[in-house]
């Protein structure tokens, strides 16, 4: 039996993306790169010093400096969208692929570029609704009609259609960011890739990443859950109303698009087609500093990496929003779907106490991945929740030597990602000042009689559900039609768009989310970053802790000094979180579970901040039917 990786590479190391249009092996030869593109801003180009040798170019080792020195350029691609069997794990199924690649390519760019992106629909499926981009955690100024999300900024791109996406990452945006779709539940059958912003430095180098978090190289880990039917059987799964709104548990897991899956742990009610594959491992720079830039793509559950040499420093989270109370640690978690974490790897940590010198006989270090459980109540006997992945350090091919070893610190066993704060907020800063605007919502997975028993998402008695993915979406329609543009799970509820009317730099909203299940949510919202003010969770099994405004000591419960900032906030069960945030990007935003099942059940809602351009209300129906 030919059993199919389904890995292939694209390299991004100009300021255009070369998209490959044919497979090869991870780790094979890397093709020619195209450069084009127009260039803006003023800064001169520079060399590339530290740039990792052309041997370690693929489709998860960055290459920052590429991009850290040059101008503002416009960056294109063409993205052919298709539906191909694939085995990543050694179980085949429908896997969705971008030029032929899963996950999708790579893209590089700097704060300031602009990205134009053709995306063609060439699913040859009868059930093919159509296809959306979102790219999740970009600000999206000005372009609230390229956000990427069927029923509220776009139509779906029907089959054999197009659609080109373009717009400016902001000039205040780094960090890790991903794209992935936004109809259906197509991300939990592989659409998706990474997106990674590099912050510019100066020309000597200096307020760079790189020199201010002293790392050598930079590697990209997508890792999430993996179901092995396809996403529409899981969901009438999870639909039907024997399931009592249990989550079916994932069946495996990828990094990188790969994985491992035991074969003879198959179970006879869900019948694969299976060749047991060898665990990947996955190669790093022989450098002792690496920058892991981590994304949990998955659908449903939580991820925490253990290393067993060395130790990893949280140094990002998000957007590339720094922290500033991180230690060592040799395990970092729990990071939900939707969430990113970037951590510097130390090498030059591990067998501090013996002579040994770094070389290709160096002890083998594996990367542990840990899928939580908080979403798996209902046991997948098939499923290896925790799986290490072996660390392979090559040889390089220069003659430069390794930096020194660094001196050894103590590292904690484990880093909570819930205990990371950001930095000193400074006197007079935003957050000094109380919000203008207060909104508090509630949120739930419910079972209603009047949806067949089946499992509902709730905000405020609202759901976020499409009537037609080729329908006019709320950006194009008059605000009294929008109602008219969803469904909802009953007939007593009806679609709630709050809206701020009122915008600028200077108009802030407080948002409090309660969370009334006895399971966590993490929520991610569009075009925005928020400051968490505050996470609460109940102290009593069973019990609830819902936010009281009138609460003795909530003031003291908030930290004004120096909150993390984020765009996916994890809300623990019976809980709520306060976060804050400027009403400074028009527009229509969806706020949503990225838990994929809650999210397609209707948890989300949608924020109209400020005004709706009337070029993005024109063009944002021009795929409708």
């Amino acid at each position: 039996m030919l059993v199919v990786a389904g890995l292939a590479i694209l390299l991004v190391i100009a300021p255009t993306i070369f998209v490959a249009s044919t497979f090869f092996p991870y780790g094979g030869n890397v093709p020619n790169i195209v450069v084009s593109g127009s260039d803006t801003g003023s800064d001169d180009s520079q060399p590339n010093p530290g740039t990792v040798e052309e041997s370690w170019r693929d489709a998860f080792t960055l290459q920052p400096n590429d991009h850290i020195f040059r101008k503002s350029q416009t960056i294109r691609a063409t993205w052919n969208v298709t539906m191909e069997e694939r085995a990543p794990d050694g179980v085949k199924k429908m896997v969705y692929l971008i030029n032929g690649q899963f996950p999708g390519p790579t893209i590089e760019a700097r704060s300031g570029d602009e990205l134009v992106i053709d995306v063609q629909n060439s699913i040859q499926d009868s059930d093919n609704d159509g296809i959306a981009i979102h790219w999740h955690g970009l600000s999206m100024k000005g372009a609230n009609h390229m956000d990427g999300v069927v029923g509220l900024t776009q139509c779906a791109i029907g089959a054999s259609e197009s659609f080109t996406y373009r717009f400016r990452i902001d000039e205040s945006q780094s960090g890790t960011f991903w794209y992935h779709a936004h109809a259906g539940l197509q991300r939990a059958d592989g659409l998706f890739g990474a997106i990674v912003v590099h912050k510019p430095a100066d020309p000597s180098g200096s307020g760079s990443d790189m020199s201010t978090y002293e790392y050598d190289a930079e590697k990209l880990l997508l890792v999430g859950d993996w179901y092995h039917r396809q996403a529409d059987t899981v969901f009438d799964w999870y639909q039907d109303p024997g399931h009592y709104a249990n989550e079916p548990a994932p069946d495996s897991m990828l990094m990188n698009g790969e994985g491992s899956f035991n074969c003879s742990m198959a179970v006879k009610s869900q019948p694969v087609v299976c060749e047991t594959v060898t665990t990947p491992s996955f190669r790093l720079p022989d450098r002792d500093r690496v920058r892991l830039r981590v994304i949990n793509t998955g659908v449903s559950s939580g991820i925490t990496l253990s290393i067993s040499q060395g130790a990893m420093q949280l140094i990002t989270v998000d957007g590339g929003s720094p922290v500033g109370n991180a230690p060592l640690a040799t395990a970092m978690g729990v990071l939900y779907p939707g969430e990113r974490m970037d951590l510097v790897l130390d090498r030059s940590l591990q067998d501090t106490a013996s002579d040994q010198t770094h070389s290709n006989s160096d002890k083998e270090t594996k990367l542990t991945v840990a899928l939580d459980r908080e979403h798996m109540k209902i046991e997948n006997l098939a499923l290896t929740r925790i799986q290490s992945f072996p660390l392979v350090w090559k040889e390089r091919v220069t003659d430069k030597s390794l930096p020194e070893r660094r001196e050894s610190s103590n590292a904690t066993s484990n880093f909570l990602l819930s205990e990371a704060s950001g930095l000193p907020q400074w006197p007079g800063s935003d957050l000094t000042e109380r919000s203008i605007e207060k909104a508090v919502l509630y949120t739930a997975m419910q079972i209603r009689s009047s949806f067949n028993n089946r499992p509902v998402g709730i905000v405020n008695h609202s759901s976020w559900m499409i009537a037609d993915s080729r329908a006019k979406p709320l950006l194009a329609l008059d605000p009294k039609e929008w109602s008219k543009a969803t469904k909802q799970p009953s007939s007593i509820q009806t679609l709630q768009v709050p809206w701020y009317e009122k915008t600028g730099e200077d108009r802030w909203i407080e948002l409090v989310l309660n969370n009334m299940d006895d399971t966590g949510h993490p929520f991610h919202l569009h075009g925005n970053e928020f400051y968490i003010l505050s996470v609460e969770t109940t102290t009593q099994l069973g019990g609830y802790n819902p936010f009281d405004p009138d609460a003795a000591d909530l003031a003291k419960t908030m930290n004004m000094r120096n909150p993390l900032r984020k765009d996916t906030v994890y809300v623990p069960p019976r809980g709520f979180v306060i976060l804050q945030f400027p009403l400074n990007n028009d527009g229509l935003w969806l706020f949503h579970c990225h838990v994929l099942l809650h999210q397609a059940a209707g948890m989300g809602m949608v924020f109209h901040i400020g005004d709706i351009d009337p070029e993005a209300r024109n063009s944002s129906s021009n795929l409708c039917i």
